[in-house]
């Protein structure tokens, strides 16, 4: 196994620190490589994209030697968020995703990705429910999702220095790309506290090391507390994070997920969910609106003019001025 950044022994510090002068040059080439993105990626969007366009116009896509944080409470679609994710970089994009889900197995990860991908009701799948429909769609998706380059481990419980120590492999041996974590709060800490916040704090710290190691973006998922439930709408706050001292200082983004469908079964708003970007590092907070088809296990990107044909209040309260402004003049992708 390779050497672990977590732990007592720290790396070496450069010989000396660099001068300002010879970082703008990197500086500049970044903020040019913004406005000129390569090829098939929208202008704006410097990391890898989420497969949610206006997330990604919002948070500029998943940057390297960042952690990326979706929190939720149950039932809401934390895992399903993640897995969308995954699918759109190992499968659309053909970028090797490691996933390490703790709440849930293998399998049953996997099912979620068929059956986002192929459009087969998850329930089908496992309930022995297949039409003829379902397996044409099926047999049409399984090669695809089969030669994807998509690692999923679902230990029943491992601590970070396993987790440090299996990315830092699979990295090395298959360029890894994107590192999930499904459950922080499911990770074990290596080592052990009397105090539950700081060792999550201990977690949180580690996987953001582990990205700006690799230099690549780490996405991990954290539970949200029952203040939410409490609270008119149920919207969350950033405050509703679990241990949410050490996630909020060291996530460079948290996105708050919600669905008003979870509450209110014939809410007006049923089908829709809300991302709510708590925090950005590298820019402004703010709400993006997408679909959530629960049938198949997948949320989907919703257009402008189908938002505000759907929800034109969630569509005038969701976005700035600048975001708004950024639909009507972002060019197409190329």
């Amino acid at each position: 196994m390779s050497d672990s950044p977590v732990g007592d022994t720290l790396p070496p510090l450069p010989s000396e620190p660099s001068h300002i002068g010879h970082l703008l040059e990197n500086a500049l080439d970044h903020t040019e490589a913004a406005g000129t993105p390569a090829e098939g990626r929208p202008r704006g969007v410097v990391g890898l994209e989420t497969g949610f366009e206006t997330l990604d116009w919002l948070i500029g896509g998943m940057e390297p030697g960042t952690l990326t944080v979706v929190a939720s409470r149950p039932s809401i679609g934390r895992t399903t968020f993640l897995s969308d994710i995954a699918r759109h970089n190992a499968i659309r994009d053909s970028r090797p995703v490691l996933v390490f889900t703790f709440e849930e197995s293998t399998e049953a990860f996997i099912m979620r990705v068929l059956s986002a991908e192929a459009r087969v009701a998850r329930h089908h799948l496992r309930g022995g429910l297949m039409n003829d429909d379902d397996w044409t769609r099926l047999a049409k998706s399984v090669p695809v999702v089969a030669s994807s380059p998509l690692f999923i481990q679902a230990p029943g419980r491992a601590d970070m220095r396993q987790v440090t120590d299996m990315a830092q492999d699979l990295f090395e041996e298959h360029d890894i790309e994107l590192i999930i974590v499904d459950g922080i709060q499911d990770v074990r800490p290596s080592k052990r506290s009397d105090l539950r916040e700081r060792e999550v704090g201990d977690i949180v710290r580690d996987l953001k090391t582990l990205a700006r190691e690799l230099n690549i973006p780490v996405l991990a998922s954290s539970h949200l507390n029952r203040a939410a439930e409490k609270r008119w709408g149920n919207r969350p706050e950033l405050d509703d994070l679990r241990e949410s001292g050490a996630i909020t200082f060291a996530a460079d983004t948290i996105i708050l997920l919600h669905r008003d469908d979870a509450y209110e079964l014939d809410t007006p708003r049923a089908g829709l969910a809300d991302l709510f970007v708590a925090k950005n590092r590298q820019g402004p907070k703010g709400t993006v609106v997408v679909a959530f088809q629960g049938h198949y296990g997948r949320f989907v990107h919703i257009s402008q003019e189908d938002l505000e044909s759907v929800d034109p209040k969630a569509s005038d309260s969701a976005m700035g001025d600048w975001l708004k402004d950024m639909f009507q003049k972002a060019p197409p992708a190329q």
